[in-house]
């Protein structure tokens, strides 16, 4: 299975937090891995860095898939 990389972003209530505007939500991708999930995540940031209210994130999904994958 590959380590599959969730990329999204929106408005944050919080800027130091991770509560978002669910009516902002930008799916950016999934990714096949996180070198790849990791340059895309860094062109959204990067094109939205004068936002504070803007945030984007990398979701490792494979950990949400197979989490006894990772513990060992």
């Amino acid at each position: 299975m590959s380590k599959l990389h969730f990329v999204f972003g929106g408005r944050v209530k919080d800027p130091r937090g991770l509560d978002f505007d669910l009516s902002t939500i930008d799916m950016v991708g999934i990714y096949p891995d996180f070198a790849s999930a990791r340059e895309a995540w860094q062109s959204k940031a990067q094109s939205t860095v004068d936002d504070a209210e803007m945030k984007y994130v990398v979701v490792h999904l494979h950990r949400l898939l197979e989490p006894e994958a990772d513990a060992k």
